[in-house]
C-alpha cells in the first residue's frame, strides 16, 4: 500500500473553490471566441481573466518543469518580437494571456474544471437551440429587432446569449463568431463527458451532440466521428459494452444525417465558397511560410495577407502560426502537443485520434491562441489525476507512482511508512 502523507506534497496550492473554477472556465470560454466578450469587448475581458489570474491563483509555488515550459515559450514570443518590432500591443496581449493561462493551470483543480465546463456547454448548448430555432423560423424577425454590428471585419446581430450572422441564420453558432467555432467547444465538451466521467452523463450528452448537429460544420462532424471512434476502441479494449450503446446510438444520427444534408461530401467540392476559402487560406499560408520558413513574418502580420492575396486573415491558425513564427516552431509544437495528448490518454492509435482531431480544429478555426487552447501548453493531465486518485483513496499504478515520486526525492521517509 502507498503512504499517502509521504506521496502527497507539503502543502496543496490547488484552488478548490467550485464557484471561483467555474467563473474562471466562463471567462476562458467567453475569451476564447464569443463575439461579445471575446471580441468586441476583448481588451476589458483578457484585463478582466488576468485580474482573476493574479487575485485567485497567484502562484505560491511552480513545478520547475512548468516554469521552464513557460520561459522557453516566452522566449520565442520575445524573440519574434524583437525580431520585428512591430505590433507591440498584438505581442502584450499574447504574453498578458499566456501568463493568465499559467497562472490558473498552476493551481487549478483540473477534474472541477472539467465538470465546471461541461455543465457551461451544455447551457450554452441549452440557450442555443431556441434562439437558432427563431433564426431558421423567422429570419425576418430576427433582422428587425436586432441590429447589425461590425465586430472585426465581420456583422453580427448579437444578444447576451447567442449571436446569428448578419444574413445567414440556418446555421448554429452559439456565441461564437461562427459556426465552426461553436462546434470546437461542443466537440471538446463531448470528449469531456466520454474520456473523464467514470458514468456517462447521457441526457447532457444527447444534447450537445444534437447540438452540434444544428451547427453543419464539416469539420465538427468529422472531429466528432473521431472523437466517438477513439472512445469506441477504448470501451471496447475493456469490455465495458453497455457504455458503447450510448456512442452507438449517437453516431447514427449524425451519419444518416450527413448522409440526408452532404454537408461533409458537399465541403470538398470546387466552387463551394467555404472550400474555396479554405482553400486560398492553406495555400497562401504555405506560400509565406515557404518563404521565411526559419523565422516567419511576425505575429499577427496580415497585411502581407491583404497585400498579395486580398484576405485580411486566415482561417488555419496552424500554417498562420507557422508563417508568422517559422516552420521549426511549429513541428515543435505539434510534436509536443501530441506527446501531451498521448500522456493524457494512453493509448497510441487514441491518440493519434484525438490529435487528428486537434489538427482539424487548427487547420480551420483560429484557435491556437486562444485561452482554452493556450491551457493546452501546460496540462499535466496524468500527474493531475495521479494526485486526485490518490487524495480520494484509490489504488495507484506503478507508472502513476512514479510521476508523484519527484517531490519525494531528498526526504526522508520513516521505514515503517514506507512506499
Amino acid at each position: 500500500m502507498l503512504n499517502e502523507q509521504a506521496l502527497s506534497p507539503k502543502i496543496d496550492i490547488t484552488v478548490k473553490n467550485k464557484l471561483i473554477i467555474f467563473i474562471t472556465m466562463v471567462l476562458i470560454v467567453i475569451t476564447s471566441g464569443s463575439v461579445l466578450f471575446g471580441k468586441l469587448y476583448y481588451s476589458l475581458f483578457i484585463m478582466i481573466l488576468f485580474a482573476t489570474a493574479v487575485v485567485f491563483y497567484f502562484p505560491k509555488r511552480i513545478e520547475p518543469k512548468h516554469f521552464l515550459t513557460l520561459m522557453v515559450i516566452l522566449a520565442f514570443i520575445l524573440f519574434n518580437l524583437l525580431l520585428y518590432r512591430d505590433n507591440i500591443g498584438g505581442y502584450g496581449g499574447l504574453i498578458l494571456k499566456i501568463l493568465a493561462i499559467f497562472m490558473i493551470i498552476n493551481r487549478l483543480d483540473i477534474h472541477q474544471a472539467g465538470k465546471s465546463y461541461q455543465w457551461i456547454i451544455v447551457a450554452l448548448a441549452l440557450l442555443s437551440l431556441p434562439f437558432y430555432a427563431l433564426g431558421v423560423v423567422s429570419p425576418e424577425f430576427v433582422r428587425s429587432t436586432f441590429p447589425t454590428v461590425d465586430v472585426w471585419n465581420g456583422v453580427y446581430r448579437i444578444t447576451p446569449f447567442y449571436v446569428y450572422g448578419n444574413w445567414n441564420m440556418s446555421r448554429n453558432q452559439g456565441i461564437f463568431w461562427e459556426p465552426g467555432a461553436f462546434q470546437v467547444f461542443l466537440n471538446l465538451g463531448i470528449f469531456l463527458m466520454l474520456f473523464t466521467n467514470r458514468k456517462l452523463p447521457k441526457w447532457q450528452l444527447i444534447l450537445v451532440t444534437g447540438t452540434l448537429l444544428t451547427t453543419m460544420s464539416t469539420s465538427g462532424y468529422m472531429i466528432c466521428g473521431l472523437i466517438y471512434f477513439a472512445y469506441l476502441i477504448r470501451s471496447g479494449k475493456r469490455k465495458q459494452m453497455t457504455q458503447l450503446i450510448i456512442p452507438l446510438l449517437l453516431l447514427i444520427p449524425l451519419i444518416y444525417f450527413e448522409s440526408q444534408s452532404g454537408v461533409i461530401a458537399d465541403k470538398f467540392q470546387d466552387g463551394n465558397q467555404s472550400f474555396d476559402r479554405r482553400s486560398l487560406d492553406t495555400t497562401s499560408n504555405l506560400e509565406l511560410m515557404i518563404e521565411k520558413p526559419l523565422v516567419g513574418w511576425g505575429f499577427q502580420n496580415n497585411s502581407v495577407l491583404m497585400e498579395r492575396y486580398g484576405i485580411g486573415d486566415s482561417s488555419n491558425s496552424l500554417l498562420t502560426f507557422g508563417y508568422q513564427f517559422g516552420l521549426p516552431l511549429l513541428l515543435i509544437m505539434l510534436i509536443y502537443y501530441y506527446f501531451r495528448l498521448q500522456r493524457a490518454i494512453g493509448s497510441v492509435f487514441q491518440s493519434l485520434l484525438i490529435f487528428m482531431a486537434l489538427i482539424i480544429v487548427f487547420s480551420t478555426e483560429n484557435m491556437i491562441f486562444q485561452p482554452l487552447f493556450v491551457m493546452l501548453m501546460f496540462f499535466d493531465v496524468k500527474a493531475k489525476a495521479s494526485e486526485q486518485k490518490l487524495k480520494s483513496g484509490e489504488q495507484l499504478h506503478g507508472n502513476e507512482v512514479n510521476r508523484l515520486r519527484s517531490p519525494l526525492r531528498g526526504r526522508a521517509i520513516a521505514p515503517e511508512k514506507g512506499i
